[in-house]
């Protein structure tokens, strides 16, 4: 499955948006190892663990800014968010630990379709949650 940006997942804050861009290239890199390893036999786990790392690396990144930029406008509801930031990390953790256990590309393809179904579904309703409260304190 290729996932692609569209603009009904804009948030209106370019950092942001530009962030999910990269979240969707990430998930699609790492699909693409699953894909190219299961080719080829069993998974290799080299090429997708570096892909994941990343992924991982950068989702924690782009939530840090989030949270931030949160705390800084005061969002009435940033608890809820960060929970729901911290249950992502959380079940990557469990997720990822399955994996790197196993050469079952099942494994690995539902961690990518995990990711993928759980960064769309934040970005179209948590994420909208603060959109209008980061445009009336002037982040665009």
């Amino acid at each position: 499955m290729l996932l692609v940006w569209t603009g009904n997942l804009s948030v209106g804050v370019k950092e942001f948006d530009d962030d999910h861009k990269r979240l969707l290239r990430m998930i699609n890199e790492l699909g693409a190892a699953i894909r190219a390893a299961g080719a080829h036999g069993p998974v290799e786990e080299e090429e997708i663990e570096i892909t994941l790392h990343r992924l991982e690396n950068y989702t924690q990144y782009h939530c840090a800014r989030e949270e931030e930029l949160m705390a800084k406008t005061r969002f009435p509801d940033i608890e809820d968010h960060r929970r729901e930031h911290q249950f992502f990390f959380a079940t990557i953790a469990e997720m990822s630990q399955r994996f790197r256990g196993s050469t079952d590309p099942r494994h690995a393809t539902e961690l990518m379709q995990f990711m993928y179904d759980w960064l769309t579904n934040h970005i179209y309703v948590t994420d909208m949650k603060y959109a209008s409260h980061l445009h009336a304190n002037g982040i665009f």
